[in-house]
């Protein structure tokens, strides 16, 4: 199996298992926010972002990290392996007896310290995880099969028994839950195809792993920040139900970002062997991903800007319309954000991370900063603002440093895609105004005229077609 055809086939292992994942979460997701209200759907939100953080200490780039040594050095899997598992779990116990000393002095109501608390539990089978190891040895099936199985589970026990704010409290149960089985299943595999992993802690080889990971640790803290400092700061300056309709715009654009991220994870072995390998290869995939993310995210930001009513009622219902300009506003952090990401990505893979973990900062202070001024008056329109304007500013960084290694300019792959677009918008316009389509179709027509459009002026090529098909063969194929 060529390079092509092994990333198409762990970009698909991730991206249907994460479909599918998502869609069943997605799908749990609608079913709380309309059961419990905006109100108590802030509060669950205003805890899962607020135990975010303390994830983070049981990271600390670590996964990252391992993922990109077991994809670079094959000989030194045990020992790095080994040290990193040790090395988290160590680190995810302290960030739980933080997490509990913080939520002591946490001015906040009982009910939302015991959900910030019961999340918290997942800290310590979230490291225990060896999804990372699995991404080095570029085995992505066996990662979707754990995130399918999760989802299956969590889903299924919140369908099953959460009817209203009594059961409040067993959601974040039923998400530790989920968590641990997929662990428990992920490291029986592991065993299984690849041996017993140890617990071993050498001291001079983990003092050299966290001095690389902690940049790259440092850099993910900052992007959970800008990820979740919106939603965190709404739920302490405005209300539970602004931070609900708030949450029920955002989910939406996570579960599109999740999508780009299963191709970013897929790539980001291959692009850290290319660094020591080729660069011309690196050029390549990496030209290749730009031009991958502007063409299908341009055409979702315009049309998300245009549906955002329609799709906020079909999904949640009326009672969340107060989120639909949020949801506006945020659906262009995904255009922006999927850019972002493969220059970002890319400095981590070329041993970056020290300029990555600068932009990360700045980025973090600009959207806190933002908030902070924003918030106030404007509520969850302000904290979506603050968000998208701050994706914005900082891919100029991003892209300035990724071009100190290769030159992979974007600005070559946007004229044809807005083109397609245009003649996308005059066929919604008139689709809406002269036919009366529903959603679907309209939707549906629109991505046909696009794409049409893009394959005519040539922003897709036959080439880029074949290749896809010839992958997508050999990935169904196993070859």
């Amino acid at each position: 199996m060529n390079t092509a055809q092994r990333i198409v086939k762990n970009t698909f292992s991730l991206l249907f298992s994460g479909i599918f994942a998502q869609l069943l979460g997605f799908f749990a997701i609608i079913y709380l926010a309309r059961v419990l209200g905006p109100g108590d759907f802030g509060k669950l939100n205003f805890a899962m972002a607020f135990v975010a953080y303390f994830t983070l200490i049981a990271n600390l780039g670590l996964p990252l990290l391992g993922t990109r040594e077991i994809a670079r050095d094959r000989e030194k899997i045990d020992a790095n392996l080994s040290n990193i598992l040790t090395l988290r779990l160590f680190l995810a116990s302290l960030s739980f007896g933080l997490l509990l000393l913080v939520v002591f002095f946490l001015n906040k109501s009982l009910e939302i310290k015991y959900l910030i608390i019961l999340y918290g539990l997942g800290i310590i089978p979230s490291a225990s995880l060896l999804d990372w190891a699995f991404q080095g040895f570029e085995r992505m099936e066996y990662i979707g099969v754990g995130r399918s199985l999760g989802a299956v589970i969590y889903v299924g026990l919140a369908l099953g028994f959460v009817k209203g704010h009594q059961q409040l409290l067993l959601i974040p149960c039923f998400y530790v839950a989920a968590n641990l089985l997929v662990a428990v299943l992920l490291i029986s595999i592991f065993v299984n195809q690849f041996g017993k992993p140890r617990f071993r802690f050498d001291f001079s080889l983990c003092k050299e792993l966290l001095g690389a990971a902690l940049p790259i640790g440092f850099s993910i803290m900052m992007i959970q920040v800008v990820h979740y400092i919106d939603t965190v700061m709404l739920g302490f300056m405005k209300s539970d139900e602004q931070v609900g309709y708030y949450s029920a715009a955002y989910k939406i654009i996570m579960i599109l970002l999740a999508a780009a991220w299963c191709y970013q994870d897929a790539v980001f072995p291959v692009i850290s062997n290319y660094y020591k390998t080729s660069m011309d290869s690196l050029k390549k995939i990496q030209s290749y991903a730009t031009k991958v993310m502007i063409t299908l995210t341009l055409p979702l930001a315009i049309g998300g800007t245009i549906f955002a009513k329609p799709i906020m009622n079909l999904i949640y219902g009326a009672k969340y319309d107060p989120g639909v300009i949020a949801l506006q506003i945020l659906i262009w952090t995904v255009a922006i954000g999927c850019l972002h990401g493969v220059y970002v990505r890319g400095l981590i893979a070329c041993d970056r991370q020290n300029r990555r973990l600068i932009i990360a900062v700045v980025h973090a202070l600009i959207v806190i900063g933002l908030n902070f001024i924003l918030i106030p008056p404007l509520g969850l329109i302000g904290a979506a603002i603050a968000t998208g304007l701050g994706e914005f500013l900082v891919i100029f960084l991003s892209y300035r440093e990724f071009n100190k290694i290769i030159s992979v300019p974007f600005h070559g792959y946007i004229l044809k895609p807005l083109f397609a677009s245009a003649i996308m918008i005059l066929f919604l316009y008139w689709g809406l105004n002269g036919l009366n389509l529903n959603l679907f179709l309209s939707i549906f027509g629109g991505a046909m005229i696009y794409f049409v459009s893009l394959y005519l002026i040539k922003g897709i090529t036959s080439e880029d077609i074949r290749m896809i098909q010839d992958a997508t063969l050999a990935n169904m194929g196993g070859n």
